[in-house]
Parts: structure tokens; C-alpha cells; sequence
């Protein structure tokens, strides 16, 4: 099995969601440029049209997640060497 990862190549902005997926009124994420992203099936807030993707070099102990629509993640992440397990 392989583990798509993807770099961050430029700034964006998504809704702040709590792990159940809800949206936190009022409240943003920004990602980072240059942080490490691997895809994964674990949806949570986004839909069909939405890729889910987990930090891999966030602070211990945080998880952060993030959804950008497929067609438009190459606008913001660049895909990197894959993890095969």
C-alpha cells in the first residue's frame, strides 16, 4: 500500500471544523507553507469532490487535518515521495 504526501506550496485558508466535523463559527485555519501532508480516506467534514489530508510535521501530540477540493489541491500542495507500508 502507498501513502500519498504533498508539501504545501502556497498559503490557504479553510474553515475551522471540530474533530466530529462541525464548523466553529467564526474560527480559521491557515496552512502553512512548507508543511508535510499525507493523503488519507478518514473524511470528516469535506465530500466526494474533497481530498483528506493529515499533517505529518505538526506539533507532537496535535493532529491537524485539512480537506481542499481535488481540483484545486494542486494550487496549493505539491505531491513529494510517497510512504509505502
Amino acid at each position: 500500500m502507498e501513502i500519498k504526501r504533498y508539501r504545501c506550496i502556497k498559503s490557504c485558508i479553510f474553515d475551522a471544523c471540530d474533530d466530529d466535523g462541525f464548523l466553529i463559527e467564526n474560527q480559521f485555519k491557515q496552512i502553512e507553507v512548507g508543511s508535510i501532508w499525507q493523503e488519507s480516506n478518514n473524511m470528516i467534514a469535506g465530500g466526494k469532490d474533497n481530498i483528506h489530508l493529515n499533517r505529518e510535521d505538526g506539533p507532537s501530540g496535535v493532529m491537524e487535518w485539512c480537506e481542499p477540493l481535488r481540483r484545486t489541491l494542486s494550487e496549493y500542495f505539491e505531491p513529494i515521495e510517497s510512504i509505502k507500508i
